[in-house]
């Protein structure tokens, strides 16, 4: 295949990834996927192909993170860098980025989104349409920042974690690892690792 990129993910948020890349100005080569139901057929015009016999055939290729599930991200990637391929960055140009964020490899910063200065996003987080990280944030590996969230200053959300659409984390306040916040919840005060949280104050209503 000529230059260009790869999306792993053909579904929903496959599907922004891949009008992120063409909006930046990358060529999208195809979908890989591991639905077998998928190839062969078609999405935003590109073809669907297995992501198994894609990968073994086309070392050295650059392939973008298009799975929303956290857990399943971090396999993906895994199984990207052992067939020697490269998992890139994927930056809307609608974006904010301050010139001291600091963002890792196979992230996601969709259209809208604003990072502030000495934010620092690891690796394989999705910071969603809309959202906005605050200054001297700092996000864990394979978390999901939702549309419309906002994470204030100095916050801290841990690895895998998920913040729901609109929902919003007060300056200095921590998320756990794992731990999903709901939609339009308001985070208070810290949320302990592995916990599902919402409402307005932010309550612990199970354990995951």
């Amino acid at each position: 295949m000529s230059e260009g990129v790869v999306v792993y993910g053909a579904g929903g948020h496959g599907k922004v990834i891949a009008d992120a890349l063409t909006a930046s100005g990358q060529k999208v080569l195809a979908f890989i996927d591991d639905n077998v139901s998928l190839i062969g057929s078609t999405v935003l015009d590109s073809p669907i192909y297995s992501a198994d016999e894609w990968l073994r055939s086309h070392p050295g290729a650059h392939i973008a993170l298009g799975v929303g599930d956290n857990a399943a991200r971090e396999q993906v990637a895994g199984r990207i860098k052992h067939c020697n391929c490269s998992v890139i960055t994927v930056l809307h140009p609608r974006t904010v980025i301050a010139r001291s964020a600091r963002i890792a490899e196979g992230v996601a910063i969709l259209a809208g989104a604003v990072l502030n200065p000495d934010c620092e996003i690891s690796e394989g987080v999705i910071i969603n349409t809309g959202a906005i990280v605050e200054h001297d944030v700092r996000i864990g590996c394979y978390a999901h920042l939702s549309p419309n969230c906002t994470a204030g200053g100095a916050a801290q959300i841990g690895a895998f974690a998920h913040i729901g659409m609109g929902a919003s984390v007060l300056p200095l306040k921590r998320v756990g690892m794992k731990s999903v916040i709901g939609a339009g919840a308001v985070v208070v005060s810290d949320i302990p690792e592995g916990q599902v949280a919402y409402g307005v104050p932010a309550h612990v209503q199970l354990k995951r």
